[in-house]
């Protein structure tokens, strides 16, 4: 093989390595690992591992999206909890409102309860699950500026909260009581480095924050893709 023959060959290897996005975002949003190169995606609506248990509307490839206000802000947080021996793993950043309506439909189907085990264990009626805020008919997501996020270790190992992304009841809350101290510890830890960089906590969700100096007012519905 030439020595030309074997740049190309390396150049192809390397770009089939790099995720290529499939469009071009709306100006003001950027996809999450160009900002953050060792971010671990665990995109879950792109998926059948969700309260749904259903690829979610608008969710046509693993990608996690954010305004590029919040994604420099997020990499300042992920910078710090790399220098403590930690790395960013994300469920969900912007979401389409396509995927917010589809949530609010699903809540009335009365007899899919497939992954109630998981994720709502606490709750007969679905429809309570949208009463009681636990599903938003206006997610902040759609505006781009909020994540769904948990913290790994270097090998990208989840910390543990004591209960996983999208539990829906009072042991995924901040201030839990029937959790251990490490769990505690492990959400504070997850807490105070994020407010750090100007993201404001869920009460009811510890994976919850939303970037406080968010640039837009009102929700998108692009896929994402």
């Amino acid at each position: 093989m030439s020595l030309l023959s074997m740049m190309l060959f390396a150049a192809s290897a390397c770009a089939e390595e790099t995720p290529v996005p499939a469009h071009e975002l709306p100006e003001g949003f950027c996809y999450v690992h160009e900002v953050i190169p060792d971010v671990i995606l665990d995109i879950r609506y792109a998926g059948t591992h969700n309260f749904v248990g259903d690829p979610i509307d608008g969710y046509e490839a693993p990608f996690a999206i954010l305004t590029n206000e919040a994604a420099q802000a997020l990499k300042e947080a992920a910078d710090e909890f790399r220098a403590m021996g930690y790395r960013v793993m994300i469920y969900d950043a912007y979401r389409p409102q396509s995927a917010v309506r589809h949530f609010v439909r699903w809540s009335e189907v009365k007899d899919d309860r497939r992954m109630q085990e998981e994720f709502y264990p606490e709750f007969k009626k679905k429809s309570l699950l949208v009463d009681q805020g636990y599903i938003a008919r206006n997610s902040a997501h759609c505006r781009g500026s909020a994540i769904d996020m948990t913290i790994t270790d270097l090998d990208g190992n989840p910390l543990d909260m004591g209960v996983g992304f999208d539990y829906f009841g009072k042991l995924a809350w901040h201030g839990a009581k029937g959790i251990t101290e490490e769990q505690t510890a492990n959400r504070n830890l997850l807490s105070e480095v994020m407010q750090r960089h100007g993201f404001k906590p869920f009460e009811h969700e510890w994976w919850h924050y939303r970037l406080i100096k968010e640039p837009f007012k009102d929700g998108f519905n692009f896929p994402v893709k």
